[in-house]
């Protein structure tokens, strides 16, 4: 039942980041829009088959532009990791 909570709040903020992050980049509306979408999709990519594949593609095509995305990605696993063995 946590699991599915978990699950469904994920949903939640990443759709409303997404759809946030849309209406900000309306013109004329101030605002930080395509970055909020943009993080609204990394919160649900754990989530998604469709959207990990993507991202491998994009990773794969542009390494130079992933590279601080993945070296960040590395350095929370280690520390999820050394968290569960302590």
């Amino acid at each position: 039942m946590r699991r599915l909570l978990r699950r469904a709040a994920r949903w939640g903020a990443a759709l409303a980041l997404i759809v946030l992050g849309l209406v900000l980049s309306i013109p004329g509306i101030p605002g930080p829009g395509l970055l909020l979408a943009l993080v609204g999709v990394f919160v649900l990519m754990p989530e998604s088959r469709w959207l990990r594949k993507k991202y491998v593609a994009l990773a794969r095509r542009y390494p130079r532009l992933f590279r601080p995305i993945e070296q960040r990605r590395a350095r929370s696993r280690r520390a999820r990791r050394a968290g569960r063995r302590a």
